[in-house]
């Protein structure tokens, strides 16, 4: 049987030539003898020939009808890879005396079989012997090292037909015509249809390259203990094929014996992804390429029982093998062994198919968190949860792969899974990740990238992993520089989860009342009320909590002010209010801290939230968006001030400031950079405003729009003249909204804002959706 390209060798016999030819042919080419053991071969006579002194080598004789081209791209594979990468465990080719390695045996009917003589590889054949997962990730790994190496290499007969290549199993049909077993027969026929129509197409879109193509129990070898995969032999079935095929022949050929042999499969993935990620397509397709390589397998060897010469081939002992393993990966099936790849893989939550019906799931998630996490941890819509599974940009999908406009989110600072942070993330992970206690260049340059975004003095930076802990660490400096205990902060003021930072969150102590040695200032109202009230109401509000401080004897170490003033309401500070509470603050004593925790990167319109107040501070404080979505906080400060700290106490945060983290920052700076974002979040921002602004003349609800660039609220009240409140209409219109496809927030003491707050890579388009979508949310109120 033969392709369209060339023989196959299905049923051929392989050669055999006498021990005594084979002997004076490599004493007379390669000057070297030995005594010869035969240990059979599948297509080639394989014989082994052990010197005196006791050193081994491999002899392999080809076919007549194999071509000397594809036999020359082979061993051309091999020492490139060996060069590539000395430490696999690859044999190594050996010339004759004249410098050439292969050499030509001339057949009776025609044409030429080939020797070639290779190094003795030490190790034994993984076969089937106890496989723990570690030497499965072993094989896997191996073969992803292998495929790097390879992954430059090109020979122009790198694409010749090869009879085991899944690609082909139409050519290659027939043979599981002679199959005995009618059940079995019919089964494998089914598989090779299924493949045929449903996968075949599909590989040609997958990444190719040129592949091993052979990795079984018999040709990866273990070092004696078994502790470690030793090398990989028999380059015979090298071939140009999708780079997935060589780990799916490994994940059927290295597994069988095994109690579950899909879970051991799953390991082979898992080391192999390891060391060269697999694409979500390559993924979808491995179960379905093991099956049909252990389909093909068992046809092949079936065929050869009824048609072989004698001699061809050293496999039909091995039919009820890889016939049970083919029966094993067949019980499991696609959807099982996908999910089984999954969870071994670590890889994100798959989304189901459109309309197939989440109710159940999402009820058991519930049920589950209720079990396993702490009670009362908050979810977003509890009304309806969402099962989010996905991200791209300005979306959210979720199991049903129903889209969602995120409007709520400030973590995925430039859209959700961004690649350009995914990669730095992905290739920063797969380089190193330590921490500041060694040196890397990264941490400095994304300190300089950053010190260079701030005004005046503000230039030491110090890295950690969240808004929470900067806010922290911003409170301790304060607390040192100024050697005073007290603080200020608005009256719905939320700065993070720390116990030190809690106490300066009046969001979170509800009807409490302040800590003894914080102090709660009026927030600026609205604009309405900004303007009758002014700037002197503000300043006697400010100087009573500083005086209270004072007699008190803790004296003001720092005011920690959100910019955005978010859990106050998202309001509009009247001009010059910051300023005034820098200005007392700092007459006190004490520093001013900047939490841009949620204001920073260019969400307000300017690069930080306090210079949409004409501010500076002491101190600022960056969280949230900085890695979108990967753990990243800092504080940047004065010199003076970090070197006063640094004077009293020992910081240091294990993994703040971790290469990883610093790669996904600069990522971030450099698409808010490429893309023009910090200043495309005004112009979206003022857009969206006016939109809003304009639907409070269609609903009376609308108490007002306030905020700045894309962090905006909308306050819902009973009344407009009154401005009562709206709680309940508040949470309706948000879900609501939620149920349309479109995501919003509530804020506010009295939860009555709707807060506004997406990527900002958010367009005019989705600011319409966005509009569009409150507006029908109001009118169904």
């Amino acid at each position: 049987m033969k392709s369209d390209n060339g023989p196959l060798f299905v049923h051929s016999a392989r050669p055999n030539l006498p021990v005594e030819r084979v002997a004076a042919i490599l004493q007379a080419e390669w000057g070297i003898s030995g005594e010869l053991a035969d240990v059979g071969g599948d297509r080639d006579q394989n014989l082994v020939v052990t010197t005196p002194a006791g050193t081994s080598w491999l002899v392999k004789i080809g076919q007549p009808g194999e071509v000397h081209g594809v036999l020359d791209m082979q061993l051309a594979a091999l020492r490139h890879a060996a060069h590539q990468d000395p430490g696999l465990g690859i044999p190594p080719v050996i010339p004759k005396c004249d410098g050439e390695y292969l050499h030509a045996l001339p057949a009776d009917g025609g044409g030429a079989g080939w020797l070639r003589v290779f190094g003795y590889v030490a190790g034994k054949p993984i076969g089937t012997r106890p496989r723990p997962a570690a030497l499965l990730r072993g094989v896997g790994g191996t073969m992803a090292r292998l495929d790097r190496a390879l992954a430059g290499f090109f020979h122009p007969y790198a694409g010749h037909d090869l009879l085991w290549d899944v690609r082909q199993i139409p050519a290659l049909r027939p043979c599981a015509l002679d199959i005995d077993d009618a059940r079995q027969r019919d089964r494998i026929l089914q598989i090779f249809d299924e493949f045929t129509e449903h996968v075949l197409p599909r590989l040609g879109g997958l990444r190719s390259q040129v592949i091993h193509g052979d990795a079984t129990a018999e040709n990866v070898l273990v070092a004696d203990d078994r502790s470690a995969i030793a090398g990989i032999i028999d380059f015979g079935d090298v071939m140009h094929g999708p780079l997935v095929q060589e780990l799916a022949v490994a994940m059927a050929d290295t597994t069988s014996g095994l109690d579950t042999p899909w879970q051991g499969a799953s390991h082979v993935a898992a080391g192999f992804d390891e060391r060269l990620p697999l694409e979500d397509e390559e993924l979808a397709l491995l179960w379905d390429l093991a099956r049909a390589r252990l389909a093909l397998t068992v046809s092949v060897l079936a065929s050869r029982t009824v048609h072989r010469a004698e001699g061809a081939g050293s496999m039909e002992s091995d039919m009820t093998a890889y016939q049970d393993q083919l029966k094993a990966f067949d019980a499991v099936g696609h959807n099982r062994a996908f999910r089984d790849l999954r969870r071994t893989l670590r890889l994100p939550e798959p989304m189901a198919v459109t309309g197939s019906g989440t109710d159940t799931e999402t009820d058991r998630l519930v049920a589950r968190r209720e079990e396993r996490l702490m009670p009362g941890l908050a979810l977003f819509y509890p009304e309806a949860p969402l099962h989010a599974v996905r991200g791209e940009g300005m979306w959210l999908f979720d199991a049903d792969g129903t889209p969602h406009l995120d409007c709520y989110n400030n973590v995925p600072h430039v859209g959700h899974c961004h690649p350009h942070v995914g990669n730095a993330v992905a290739r920063q992970t797969r380089t190193l990740n330590t921490n500041t206690r060694y040196l890397y260049d990264s941490v400095l340059e994304y300190a300089d990238r950053l010190a260079e975004r701030f005004p005046g003095e503000l230039g030491s930076v110090m890295f950690v992993n969240s808004g929470s802990e900067a806010n922290d660490l911003a409170w301790r400096m304060a607390r040192a520089w100024s050697g005073q205990g007290g603080a200020l902060v608005t009256a719905g003021a939320y700065h993070g989860v720390t116990e030190a930072i809690a106490a300066l969150s009046p969001y979170e102590a509800g009807n409490g009342a302040p800590h003894p040695h914080v102090a709660w200032i009026s927030p600026p109202g609205g604009a309405a009320q900004a303007s009758s009230r002014g700037d002197g109401g503000y300043a006697v509000d400010i100087d009573r909590a500083i005086d209270r401080l004072a007699a008190s004897g803790y004296g003001v170490a720092a005011t920690m002010i959100d910019p955005t003033l978010a859990s106050d309401g998202i309001l509009d500070a009247p001009a010059g209010w910051l300023n005034t509470v820098f200005a007392r603050v700092r007459g006190a004593g004490g520093l001013c801290i900047a939490d841009e925790v949620q204001a920073g990167f260019g969400r307000l319109g300017t690069a930080w939230g306090f210079e949409a107040h004409g501010a500076v501070p002491d101190i600022v404080t960056l969280g949230k968006p900085a890695a979108n979505g990967y753990p990243l906080g800092a504080v940047v400060t004065t010199p003076a001030i970090m070197r006063v700290f640094a004077e009293r106490t020992d910081f240091f945060s294990t993994f703040g400031g971790n290469p990883v983290a610093c790669n996904a920052g600069l990522a971030v700076l450099d698409v808010l950079d490429r893309e023009g974002l910090w200043a495309a979040a005004a112009e979206v921002g003022g857009y969206l405003r006016d939109r809003l602004a304009a639907l409070g003349t269609r609903h009376e609800t609308i108490g007002e729009v306030r905020g700045r660039g894309l962090f905006l609220g909308v306050e819902l009240v009973t009344d407009r003249d009154s401005r009562q409140p709206a709680p309940k209409a508040t949470a309706r219109v948000a879900l609501a909204m939620r149920r349309a496809g479109v995501l919003v927030g509530v804020e506010g003491p009295h939860a009555n804002v709707l807060k506004i707050r997406p990527p900002i890579v958010c367009k005019h388009t989705h600011a319409d959706l966005l509009v569009d979508a409150l507006d029908r949310a109001l009118e169904s109120g």
